[in-house]
Formats: C-alpha cells, structure tokens, sequence
C-alpha cells in the first residue's frame, strides 16, 4: 500500500510517497513510511513542482538546512556545489534565493539542463518549515536525520583588515598616555588615620563569625559528573523543546571551548540538561579517555548541586551526544538519534 506524507504551508507543499517496511511491528495506528518512492515540492507562483527521488530528497534537506544557518548567522559555511549534489541555494540579492535542482544522469540530453527557481525569503522559510516538519514526524524516513557539520567560531576568519583591527588598541595606549598626565599633574591627597571601629560591633562581628563556624556548616558537594545517578529522571519528549535544548547546548558549549584543542581522537560524551538547558550531568562513553575531560569545558559547564539539599532535584531531563573533534568541529545531537544511528 502507499503512504503519502503531506507538509503544507502558505508558500509551499512537500509531499513524499513511499511504502512501508513488512518487518514494522509497531503498535501504532499511523503506518511509518520506511522507504521513499517520490517527493514533490509545491511553490507559490510555480506551476509545475520540482520532483525526485530518494537522493534528490536526502540533498534538498541537506541543502536547505545550511544555507538556512549561513543565512541566519552570517556565517559562511562550505557550500554544497551544483556539480556535487543534486540541490543547491545560492543568494540572489538581499530578498531572492536561487534554488537549483540538477536533471538526474538517466535523463535524455534534450532533458538534462537544471530547474532554477528564484525563491522569496517568505517561501523559502515556508520550505524551511516543511523541512523541520519532516524532521520531526518519528514515522516518516526515521533511519534519515540530519548531520551537518557546523562551521565553528574558531575556523571563521575575521573580517576586518589587521590595520583596523589593531587601531583600537593604538589609540587606546595614546589614551592612557594623556590621562597618566593629567592624573600626574593633579595635587596629592591629603591622607587620613581611619576612626576607630566600634569595640562593641567588633566584639559583635567576632562572635557571629565564631558561632557560624562553631556550628559546622556542611561543605559543598562535588558536582554530580556522570548520568548514571539520572537515569530515573522523567525524560523530555516534545521534539520541540529537544530541538531548542539542542541548539542552546551547541551554543553554550561552543562559547566555553575557545581554546586550541589538543586532543588526539573524538571525544563523545552522553550529556544530560533539564529544561533551561542546564548540563547537570555527563558521561564519558566508547574509546574516550576520563582523564580528557579537562581538554573540554563540561566541567565548567555543569551546574552545582543545590545548597539546601546537597543533591539535583528530580526534574525531566533531555540526554545529548556531543562529540569534541581534534579539529575544533563540535557535534551535538540529540542522543536517541545517536543511538539509533549507531544501531
């Protein structure tokens, strides 16, 4: 039997057809579409849609994804060339985005020339959005998720020129200079013996401190470092919220890494974060090395227990691979994908 999946908005419509896998037992009413046949795209204002296969697919999810991220971010990424994948987006102007679908080889030569469409930035984020919709339906292609390789702040060349970059800081020195000057040629304060502190509140502050210490304040914990204690954590499941928490913990973990890696192999680590995308726990897992873990910033990251009890308190917790690579590359993703990728 096909399945047709439909993701619908304003500007666009994707639609996939493809049948089920015999050997899916689950217990789900919604049948799972396991194997692509077809997928059409639909655009305002274009007649005909641009259509392919399974490969044609995989590249506009791919191609879409990271010009979208370069886009957003001004930062540019490797672009995927038209010679090298089926789909390619290319900038126009400041509201046009180029798309080009190259004709698959089995063509005709009369048929082989590539469909260029110039999108809108509405319709392009229509389509962004019809991407994500995709990437959120568990029963449609699951084997298919996205791995991009994001382009770390490390690798991005500034852009300003070294005579620019470097006037600031002249004109800076010149500054202190002059008020070194003006500071000197200003008259010496005249200095005073501090007053005498009150014998009563010294006597006073004395015993607080004495009585605080007497009574032994526990110390602080250490930190909980591995997710063997968060297992019985209530996961989060909202493909939403996971995709936000992912974002953020990229973010949060990719300001804190600035300094050259000097690690020999991946580092992959099962990170866990509850729902303001706090780390309050990680593991070391596969071939990485305990004792690597000061080459990475987890450990400045993760937050401290509370005072009160000492411990974490029992709240709904999202788990992430993330991956440190010897070339500055971070990966994270959500672990369930990780797993499920591996197996």
């Amino acid at each position: 039997m096909t399945i047709q999946r439909q993701y619908s908005l304003p500007n666009c419509k994707l639609i996939l057809q493809g049948l089920s896998d015999a050997k899916d037992g689950s217990a789900e009413t919604r049948p799972c579409l396991s194997m692509l046949m077809s997928a059409e795209c639909h655009f305002v204002g274009y007649p005909q849609p641009i259509t392919g296969g399974r490969e044609f697919f995989e590249s506009l999810v791919k191609a879409v994804s990271q010009y979208t991220q370069t886009f957003l971010s001004g930062v540019s990424s490797p672009a995927l060339s038209p010679e090298s994948s089926p789909v390619s987006l290319q900038k126009v102007d400041g509201h046009l985005h180029r798309l080009t679908v190259q004709a698959p080889e089995e063509t005709s030569p009369n048929d082989q020339s590539p469909v260029q469409l110039d999108l809108t930035t509405v319709q392009l984020f229509d389509l962004v959005e019809a991407v994500d919709q995709f990437l959120a339906d568990s029963r449609t292609l699951p084997e298919l998720s996205l791995q991009l390789r994001p382009t770390s702040r490390r690798q991005v060349q500034p852009d300003q020129p070294i005579t620019q970059r470097v006037m600031p800081a002249a004109i800076g020195v010149s500054g202190l200079a002059v008020a070194a000057l003006a500071f000197f040629a200003l008259p010496t304060p005249e200095l005073q013996r501090p007053r005498e502190l009150n014998p009563s509140l010294e006597t006073t502050s004395e015993l607080s401190n004495s009585s605080n210490t007497s009574e032994g304040s526990s110390p602080p914990t250490e930190p909980n470092t591995t997710t063997d204690d968060l297992t019985a954590a209530e996961p989060i499941t909202d493909p939403d919220t996971i995709t936000d928490l992912n974002a953020q913990l990229y973010e949060k973990i990719d300001q804190a890494w600035i300094d050259t890696p000097e690690i020999e192999q991946p580092l992959t680590y099962r990170v866990s974060v509850n729902k303001e995308a706090e780390v309050v726990g990680y593991k070391a897992v596969g071939d990485t090395p305990n004792e690597d873990v000061q080459q990475i910033p987890l450990p400045t990251l993760l937050r401290q227990p509370t005072q009160t009890s000492g411990v974490l308190t029992n709240e709904p917790l999202a788990d992430f691979e993330v991956v440190f690579n010897p070339d500055g590359i971070l990966e994270v993703r959500p672990w369930s994908k990780a797993t499920s990728g591996n197996s």
